[in-house]
């Protein structure tokens, strides 16, 4: 069997479930607060893949601190407490970014990790990308120019986004800490196994994000109001779990550009899913594609 290829499959997986996070989270910011979403995604994730867990590993039910030391390695702990705190922030500020803004002019901004993890990646992992990928630095920058161009009177290319949309400087910041969370995960699957690693994660962002619900007003969210956060997070879980396996036979900028066509998929039906008015955004996307693409190839 073609590892290479099965996992080139299945960031295509984690692709259309991001997308499916995406459209959820975008939903789900109609009905309910930014903090019950948070807690209700990661809660959602948290027990399909504690649940997961147990299946796989059965010991963690007998034995759960022998089983643990058995499946992970030092260092562990210290990776899975940056990922823990630097992801709760970072999926406080994409549920923000979408509140604020329409999904097909946020979404596309996560394929700024790649470019990002330029720099990240070399310094937290060693893998280091040929000078063709600064081609694709350059096409994702006019893909960003791009997102918001026919909005500005008529001109081609239109980079303050960042200055006018609030949503899109909240998804820039994610997109920012993504590009370092993406190397931890990397060096957290290598510590320990995929499920284990992303199952361990989304338990103490989950964990995270009910303190945080707690510590503020204290309203408690009507099931049927969390029903789009629910099923966002449930395809988190299942994406997220995926793409940790594809991390241990892929090189990690090559997962998330493949990852990052949720932003092409999110595009494609906010338009019909949410009623959304796209105009240019999907050329402006594709454009962002190709340059997350382009770095991947670049580091093959």
């Amino acid at each position: 069997m073609d590892f290479a290829l099965l996992a080139l499959f299945a960031a295509l997986v984690t692709a259309l479930c991001q997308s499916a996070t995406d459209l959820g989270t975008k939903a789900a910011t109609r009905y309910a607060d930014d903090r019950a979403i948070l807690a209700a995604q990661w809660n959602a994730g948290a027990l399909l893949l504690v649940i997961a867990c147990l299946i796989v590993y059965p010991g963690l039910a007998a034995a759960p601190i022998a089983t643990l030391d058995a499946l992970t390695q030092p260092g562990f702990t210290k990776l899975l407490a940056w990922s823990g705190v630097l992801n709760v922030v970072a999926y406080f500020l994409y549920i923000r970014g979408f509140r604020l803004s329409d999904a097909s002019l946020v979404a596309p901004l996560v394929l700024l990790t790649p470019v990002l993890m330029l720099v990240t990646s070399p310094i937290m992992t060693g893998e280091q990308a040929p000078p063709m990928g600064m081609f694709g630095v350059l096409f994702t920058v006019l893909g960003v120019g791009l997102l918001d161009a026919n909005r500005a009177n008529g001109k081609r290319f239109n980079f303050a986004v960042f200055v006018r949309d609030a949503g899109a400087r909240y998804m820039l910041v994610t997109a920012t800490i993504w590009s370092v969370t993406a190397n931890i995960d990397k060096l957290g699957v290598k510590a320990s196994t995929p499920l284990i690693w992303i199952a361990a994660v989304t338990v103490v962002i989950a964990l995270c994000a009910n303190v945080y619900w707690a510590l503020g007003p204290r309203k408690t969210p009507r099931l049927s109001s969390l029903r789009y956060a629910l099923l966002a997070g449930s395809a988190m879980a299942f994406g997220n779990t995926v793409q940790m396996w594809a991390l241990t036979i892929l090189f990690t900028p090559y997962v998330i550009a493949i990852k990052r066509l949720s932003a092409l998929f999110t595009v494609l039906a906010s338009s019909h899913v949410l009623k959304e008015e796209t105009g240019g955004r999907l050329l402006g996307a594709a454009v962002m594609l190709a340059g997350a693409v382009m770095i991947a190839l670049a580091r093959g």
